[in-house]
């Protein structure tokens, strides 16, 4: 039993194309980016239709007779057996592309994604060479090229049907991602001068280091107070003053007065939040979260005691909203804010 030389051939360098497409990580943009995207189809779509013709070539030699006995059978084996093959080629490839940092994955996800496409599609060519040369399919060779076979189904398989978050999981170093982030963000801390940005760094990153480096960084902006007394006012328009509550929690002002009319009608904005928000169909838990109406009471607690008198009414606002029931997912958050406007409430003489 022969094959077709020419098919091992195309075969064989759309592989070796392949194998271009996974170790050559381009640097562009736009463009340069979208003419490798091209690239990578073409080489993809090359592979996947030698692949094709190879393997209708060595089915039609017989070298698939070993599946089963019955040709229709048969065929719709190779068939399946097939897609599970390109499954893992394509998955690996399209992956290894998207994965612009090889140096966030462990040695897992260096050997099954980065370096996947080396050796992937021999668990394909390899048994076909073995099957269409009949010196070769006996003893450990017949074992070894079913087991091969076998092989490349099922990481096909598991490519496909496991969602790319748990894909994740297995393939990346978190600790060399997070390292990445924290390089990024303190680049873009070191560079802005727009109290907003450094705000979102604060609260919207876990990593204690890059907290403290926004904060050092806002507290060494100059006009720093009349800068976050304008993100107050533009309460109509953006949820920017959330993450002002939870700056001044870290931050005394030097110019109180300065804060306290527009931090006044922020609660008031509060109080409107907190009568749709709790019973809203859509998720609206991480909102709930950012209204830290908790850090709210403790900034007016700590900072703002001598004008109580004049957020009273806002805050009485806030507490009629919160006794209304919430859906169930928003108890035990909208629990958290009446015990805190409560104990606001009965320190400052609001309670009726």
């Amino acid at each position: 039993m022969t094959a077709n030389p020419i098919l091992f051939t195309l075969t064989g360098l759309s592989y070796l194309a392949l194998l271009v497409i996974n170790l050559y990580k381009p640097k562009g943009t736009g463009d340069q980016l979208v003419g490798w995207g091209l690239i990578v189809f073409g080489v993809l779509a090359a592979y996947v239709v030698c692949s094709l013709m190879l393997t209708i070539q060595v089915a039609y030699k017989g070298g698939f007779g070993w599946i089963a006995e019955t040709k229709v059978k048969r065929n719709i084996i190779v068939g399946l057996m097939w897609l599970c093959l390109m499954a893992g080629v394509v998955h690996v490839s399209l992956i290894n592309v998207d994965w612009k940092a090889a140096g966030t994955a462990n040695g897992f996800g260096l050997v099954m994604v980065h370096y996947g496409a080396i050796w992937l599609p021999l668990l394909m060519l390899v048994p076909y060479a073995i099957m269409v040369n009949p010196d070769w399919q006996s003893g450990a060779y017949a074992a070894i090229y079913k087991l091969m076979l076998l092989m490349g189904c099922i990481i096909g398989l598991t490519f496909h049907f496991t969602p790319r978050q748990q894909l994740g999981n297995w393939f990346k170093d978190q600790k060399a991602i997070k390292e990445m982030h924290y390089e990024k963000a303190m680049k873009d801390i070191a560079s802005s001068i727009e109290p907003r940005w450094l705000l979102y760094d604060m609260l919207n990153h876990d990593d204690v280091r890059i907290q403290k480096a926004a904060i050092d960084k806002l507290v060494s902006l100059k006009n720093l107070e009349p800068q976050l007394v304008e993100l107050l006012n533009n309460y109509e328009s953006s949820a920017d003053y959330l993450y002002v509550y939870a700056f001044l929690e870290k931050y005394e002002v030097k110019e109180p007065a300065l804060f306290v009319e527009p931090l006044n009608k922020t609660i008031s904005r509060v109080a409107e939040e907190l009568k749709y928000r709790p019973q809203s169909f859509g998720s609206e838990e991480d909102f709930l979260k950012l209204l830290n109406v908790e850090g709210l009471c403790r900034v007016l607690d700590e900072q703002f005691s001598a004008n109580r008198a004049e957020f009273l009414t806002n805050m009485l606002k806030v507490k009629t909203e919160l006794e209304a029931t919430p859906k169930p997912e928003y108890v035990a958050i909208c629990n958290q804010y009446k015990v805190a406007v409560n104990n606001w409430l009965n320190k400052n003489g609001g309670q009726r």
